[in-house]
């Protein structure tokens, strides 16, 4: 069952919508963001808000932490790269987007971040650059999972939680340049994936 979307309203605004406005603000949608980078950006944005009951110039991380939880629970609009961090999915990044103006007059005239387009056309041109591709493009699906993780700039060994975040950078990325190969590409990164998975636990 799909998650419900998070439901803006200018006249009352949600820690949980500024959580996700905070991330955008801090690039979520092309890196990492480590929470705690993010609890100070929302700190910074809503300080009367999310500072303490008697000392507001102080940042009551629990009601950051909570805003996560909130978000994580109820909507698919961030992806827990691991413990610490977090990104931007491609339906994170459709919502800002999409409310990108009423976010701006609710918290303030932040300074947004240029569109990540070229981020992410540099990185497709990186893997369409790399020998992945020909394997992708004749449908080599063996022994390939040294070459996916090198051409995705990580290690074949690394935790599930690091692939996940991988393949949420490329469903962002294909979204964002609407490339249907890089789709395509992403379903077959998938499957090498849990091909060699299976494999290495003799399914």
């Amino acid at each position: 069952m799909s998650r419900q979307k998070l439901s803006f309203s200018a006249d009352r605004a949600s820690n949980s919508e500024l959580f996700v406005w905070a991330l955008y603000l801090l690039g979520g949608a092309e890196h990492d963001v480590d929470v705690e980078d993010i609890y100070l950006k929302c700190f910074e944005i809503a300080p009367a808000r999310l500072g303490w009951r008697t000392k507001p110039e102080i940042p009551d991380y629990k009601k950051t932490a909570k805003a996560l939880q909130s978000v994580e629970a109820e909507t698919e609009f961030i992806h827990k790269t691991h413990q610490y961090a977090r990104r931007l999915t491609s339906g994170g990044l459709t919502w800002v987007n999409q409310n990108i103006e009423k976010l701006q007059a609710t918290y303030g005239n932040q300074k947004v971040k240029p569109a990540a387009t070229n981020h992410f056309y540099q990185r497709s041109a990186f893997i369409k650059a790399h020998p992945i591709w020909k394997d992708f493009q004749n449908d080599r699906s063996v022994d390939v999972l040294h070459t996916l993780a090198d051409s995705l700039e990580c290690s074949p060994a690394s935790p599930a939680q690091t692939w996940d975040g991988r393949f949420v950078e490329l469903q962002t990325m294909a979204s964002v340049l609407e490339d249907e190969d890089l789709e395509k590409f992403l379903t077959f990164a998938k499957n090498a994936y849990k091909s060699e998975m299976k494999r290495a636990l003799g399914e």
